[in-house]
């Protein structure tokens, strides 16, 4: 995502002899902040599975010292953190959310109007704060859930509580470094009225077919050297139409078989810039390994595209989720850019497509190692390129039913960012019991009183029970601690040592063998052949 306009940062100078005042882009042209971003990346993956109000976001802004930095970073990240809303399952269990279903109560925005419509009926649509805790307890009931969850599923889609997540690999500091200078330059083209480029060696067939692809007009100005225009909105600003000169722009500088160089005019803060596509400008957008579409390429990708929106006219459907859009961003790794012509979009995962020019040319070679540096930072398919001939994803021919096939294929492979009740429930499978400080902070509840609800789908099937006092644990381990305390004489010592040794000395010991000392008394007097007490030893 570009940088917004009050965001961008920069410096500008006065003028020579009258002329606009010149902007210069604060590029980041050394690797000092590297060690910064790494411990931003380190926040932020720390706080996956949190909900949005657990973060604090002057965390990173005090990081960099310079809130537009910050925010630009940010935006770099957006790729790979986001936020997302929890389902209901996650709440109140699957057996729970299938019985909402039966309800046709399917998303928050369900709910909230159900218990409206109990409201209106019932209190004439006002509920006092007095009756609110027995007016939730008898709407609930019919629906088979508990009167806290019943709350908690009122504002479930609310922003606070939305999810962070990570979309596919830890991002590396240097692929952050590298994409800010990049989107840095494009969000200054986003704001040109007009772009002068000098490109050598491209040929004018390649120069029309991409600038109609993009639909920007342009003309000669000189034997190598082209004007693309911006235009107005209603408004008076470029930045709408700024996207695809942008675009545009950075697709001719990428295709150039030489170094490009130019200028733009830019309109920021109601002044007019120059903004000269410097050496620094142009090797951020354009580095020795770039994948972007020639002519053909992009002739091929619009075939693809009206053979996928057949698909879904013939089939009823039959793209399996996949929805379809034009590409607007590049994607930046060190090293190496790649402009796609679409992306493919399901859930949380985009898949970008790259046509690849066919045979064994310099290009198509820095294409394909383009799209082999990318693939670690995020999902692609390179069009017009055998599966055999390089690791990345690739589809020969526009065929969008096999297209739909790899795109399946492609997201089966992506690792998916665990729900905070799943980071929960996966170090119970590896640890055997989670303490309730921990609960706390992966679930982001201050209130331990609710903990046990919160986990309640965890508990359901029995295979894990919440221990007041120590937080949640498998029942296995359990049943093995009460087995030993069991099957010989009670040393209450003994046994709190044993815990101890198990899940770490402190208050959460106490709790679990307290716990074990109820359920042992619980045993005994279900089976008398279990060792007396020390108690009933001694009388």
């Amino acid at each position: 995502m570009a940088f917004r306009r009050q965001d961008i940062p920069k410096t500008t100078r006065k003028g020579e002899d009258g002329k606009p005042r010149r902007l210069y882009p604060r590029f980041a042209k050394d690797r000092s902040l590297l060690p910064k971003i790494d411990l931003a990346v380190e926040y932020l993956d720390g706080m996956v599975g949190r909900r949005r109000g657990d973060l604090s976001p002057d965390v990173v802004l005090e990081l960099f010292g310079d809130p537009k930095l910050a925010r630009c970073v940010l935006a770099c990240l957006g790729d790979s953190y986001r936020y997302r809303t929890p389902d209901i399952a996650e709440i109140v269990g699957e057996e729970a959310a299938l019985a909402l279903a039966a309800w046709d109560l399917l998303t928050p925005i369900d709910v909230r109007g159900h218990v409206y419509r109990a409201a209106n009926a019932e209190l004439g649509g006002f509920v006092p704060d007095t009756d609110r805790s027995a007016f939730l307890l008898r709407v609930a009931a019919p629906l088979g859930l508990a009167p806290h969850h019943l709350e908690e599923l009122l504002h479930l889609d609310a922003e606070r509580n939305a999810v962070l997540i990570r979309v596919g690999p830890r991002p590396k500091a240097e692929d952050v470094l590298a994409r800010y200078n990049a989107m840095l330059a494009v969000s200054v083209l986003r704001h040109a009225s007009e772009v002068i480029l000098e490109l050598p060696e491209l040929d004018s067939s390649t120069i029309e077919t991409v600038c109609a692809r993009h639909e920007v007009g342009w003309r000669r100005v000189g034997t190598e050297t082209i004007r693309l225009a911006g235009r107005r909105n209603a408004l008076g600003s470029w930045a709408q139409f700024g996207v695809r000169v942008a675009r545009c722009a950075t697709h001719l500088i990428a295709l150039a078989p030489r170094s490009p160089s130019g200028c733009a005019v830019v309109h920021l803060n109601d002044q007019h810039l120059t903004f000269v596509l410097d050496a620094t400008a142009v090797n951020a957008l354009r580095p020795k390994r770039r994948a972007a579409a020639t002519a053909d390429g992009v002739v091929r990708c619009a075939v693809l595209m009206d053979e996928v929106a057949a698909l879904r006219r013939k089939a009823g459907g039959g793209t399996n989720g996949w929805t379809m859009r034009r590409a607007l961003d590049p994607v930046v790794v060190a090293g190496a850019l790649v402009l796609p012509e679409l992306v493919f979009t399901r859930d949380q995962i985009a898949v970008a497509v790259v046509p690849v020019a066919a045979g064994t040319a310099p290009d198509a070679s820095s294409a394909l190692a383009a799209l082999n540096l990318a693939l670690a930072a995020r999902p692609v398919i390179a069009l017009g390129v055998p599966p055999t001939a390089t690791a990345v994803p690739a589809l020969a021919a526009t065929d969008a039913a096999a297209l739909i096939a790899l795109l399946d294929e492609v997201a089966g492979g992506q690792l998916a960012s665990p729900t905070p009740l799943g980071l929960v429930e996966d170090e119970v499978l590896s640890i055997g019991w989670v303490g309730t400080e921990r609960m706390a902070e992966v679930l982001g509840e201050a209130d331990r009183a609710r903990l046990p609800g919160r986990v309640e789908p965890l508990t359901l099937d029995g295979d894990a029970a919440y221990v007041s006092g120590f937080g949640l644990c498998r029942v296995a381990l359990l049943d093995e601690l009460l087995d030993r305390l069991i099957t010989g004489p009670l040393d209450v010592a003994t046994l709190r040592a044993t815990v101890a040794a198990r899940v770490g000395d402190g208050p959460g010991a106490d709790a679990l063998t307290l716990h074990l000392l109820s359920q042992h008394a619980v045993v005994a007097r279900i089976r008398p052949d279990t060792e007396p007490v020390e108690g009933d030893r001694a009388a």
